[in-house]
């Protein structure tokens, strides 16, 4: 099976944190929470259209929580990142295809993006019928 990959790269304080998100056409996702190379979150399903994870994050003023949402739209997937209720600006994207359900691609496989693209044929179809600007 065919996965599609998407990865928001953030930078929180010190830390590298990579929300990485990969379905197929036929209905599978998985999704995965990278901190600085360790995998702290992996999850996958059938038809899922919406993930949340959470984490205890030291802030300067003491605990926090760290979340990723992650949520499918009709032709594209959001993923937003907070640090206790405030969103997080991502510093980077990244595309990757390959097979495998359950599998990720090593870390030299990801392509950096200026927005993702697997989406732009769905994207380019609803424009032509005036369905979205």
């Amino acid at each position: 099976m065919k996965l599609h990959g998407q990865r928001w790269l953030y930078r929180v304080g010190n830390a590298e944190v990579c929300v990485d998100n990969a379905f197929s056409w036929l209905g599978w996702t998985q999704e995965r929470w990278v901190i600085n190379g360790e995998v702290v979150r992996a999850t996958g399903g059938w038809w899922v259209s919406r993930r949340s994870f959470e984490e205890p994050w030291l802030t300067p003023l003491g605990d926090g929580v760290l979340t990723a949402e992650l949520r499918a739209k009709t032709d594209y997937v959001a993923c937003r990142l907070l640090l206790d209720g405030v969103v997080c600006e991502h510093d980077a994207l990244f595309e990757a295809s390959w097979h495998g359900r359950g599998g990720w691609p090593d870390a030299d496989a990801w392509t950096e993006v200026r927005r993702f693209a697997v989406f732009d044929g769905l994207s380019l179809g609803l424009r032509r019928r005036g369905q979205r600007a």
